[in-house]
C-alpha cells in the first residue's frame, strides 16, 4: 500500500512538472519585431492540415470517433462531432486569446496593423486512468504566423510551438481536455513574441 502511495505522489509530480515546463517555441522564419511598440494586434486560428493523435488526418479521427460512439449511444456520435468543432470557438480560441494577452500585454480584441494567425497542426486529446495511474497529458502544437492585416502574403514571423500540455486529469468533455493546451500555448507564445 505504502509502494502505492509513492507511485501516485510521482505520477501527480510529474503531470505538474511536465504541464507547466515542456512548451518549445522555435522561430522558424523573420522575427515579431513588427510588434514592438505595438499595443493591440488581432488574433485569428486556422485549423487545416490538422492531425489528432495517432491519426494523420482529422476527418479519420473524427469519421472513427462517430462510429464508436453511435454504436453505443445512437445519434450521439454525430452530436460529438458537431461538439468537436464547437469546441474551438467555446473553449480552445478563447483560452489561448487569454492567456497571451496576459502574457504579451497586447489588446487582442480590437482590429488592428498587424494579425497573428494560430495555426494548430496537432492536438492529442490526453487521458487518465486512476485504477492504473496512468496518463497522458492533453497537448497541442502549431504555427504562429504573423502578417500585415489583410496580407497573409506578407508573413513576418513564423515560429512553432510544439508539448504545449494541459492536465490530464477526469474530465469528461473534449474541450475541458484540451482548453489547458491551448491556454499554455497562448503563455509560451505571448512570452516569445517580446523576445523576437
Amino acid at each position: 500500500m505504502k509502494l502505492l502511495k509513492r507511485i501516485f505522489f510521482v505520477v501527480i509530480f510529474l503531470n505538474i512538472f511536465s504541464t507547466g515546463f515542456c512548451q518549445d517555441v522555435t522561430l522558424l522564419d523573420g522575427n515579431f519585431k513588427a510588434l514592438n511598440g505595438q499595443n493591440r494586434v488581432s488574433l485569428e486560428f486556422t485549423y487545416d492540415s490538422l492531425q489528432v493523435g495517432k491519426y494523420k488526418n482529422e476527418s479519420d479521427y473524427v469519421s472513427k470517433r462517430v462510429t464508436e460512439i453511435n454504436k453505443k449511444y445512437p445519434g450521439k456520435g454525430d452530436e460529438w462531432a458537431a461538439n468537436w468543432v464547437s469546441e474551438r470557438k467555446l473553449h480552445f480560441e478563447p483560452s489561448f486569446t487569454k492567456a497571451f494577452t496576459g502574457a504579451s500585454g497586447k489588446d487582442t480584441l480590437v482590429t488592428a496593423a498587424y494579425t497573428l494567425i494560430f495555426h494548430t497542426t496537432y492536438i492529442e486529446q490526453g487521458f487518465s486512468s486512476a485504477a492504473i495511474l496512468v496518463h497522458k497529458n492533453p497537448e497541442v502544437r502549431g504555427e504562429l504566423i504573423l502578417i500585415k492585416a489583410g496580407d497573409k502574403s506578407q508573413v513576418l514571423g513564423r515560429a512553432k510551438i510544439t508539448k504545449a500540455l494541459g492536465k490530464a486529469g477526469p474530465h469528461f468533455e473534449t474541450g475541458e481536455h484540451i482548453e489547458g493546451a491551448y491556454a499554455a500555448a497562448g503563455t509560451a507564445l505571448g512570452e516569445f513574441i517580446l523576445n523576437n
